[in-house]
């Protein structure tokens, strides 16, 4: 049964506007950003979406499914703070596009993350030590970003966006990448 979804799925990602995408970006930990004015660490990813169809003449606005998987990590300094991240998230989102061109969008998504953040040893004492510890916990996201062409089917897009959840606190990833497009327009 798998199997024969993935068929579909590939099938459907064949024929409609497809794309895949690349990005580097910053990921400031709001806590940080705003009380000393860290930046806390770096990103990477990778994202593939398709553009759903149309399903109301009345409400023609673009709308895309993506799934994304990117991996943050703290900034090359010896000081570890609390609640530094580093690991995967794996994402899955919805983007509503303004128009084709060069447009807005917003998207609003979740996601799982995989890895480990700087914690106190003892959870409930502000004064034991610091260390890393294997995390787990969903994130839930939106963003705001503006994409545009280079070529016909190679695009560039620029985001910010707002992450929050259980184990990785705020952070505000700013991203800039790349995406390679196929499918019909």
């Amino acid at each position: 049964m798998r199997h024969v979804a993935l068929m579909v799925l590939l099938a459907v990602a064949m024929r409609a506007q497809s794309s895949v995408g690349v990005w580097a970006g910053t990921v400031p930990s709001a806590a940080r950003l705003f009380n000393d004015g860290l930046w806390r660490g770096t990103s990477t990813g990778i994202e593939i979406s398709s553009k759903l169809p149309v399903l109301s003449s009345l409400v023609d606005l673009p709308v895309a499914i993506a799934a994304a998987a990117e991996y943050i990590r703290p900034t090359h300094s010896t000081v570890v703070l609390l609640d530094d991240y580093r690991g995967w998230i794996l994402r899955g989102s919805l983007q509503w596009f303004a128009g084709s061109g060069t447009a807005p969008y917003l998207r609003l998504g979740a996601g799982i993350t995989i890895g480990e953040r700087v914690a106190h040893a003892i959870e409930w004492d502000s004064t034991s030590a610091l260390t890393w510890t294997t995390t787990r916990s969903l994130v839930v996201y939106w963003g705001f970003g503006l994409r545009g062409s280079v070529a016909a089917a190679v695009g560039w897009f620029a985001e910010l966006e707002c992450m929050a959840g259980d184990q990785v606190g705020v952070l505000l990833p700013i991203r800039i990448g790349l995406s390679y497009r196929w499918g019909e327009q």
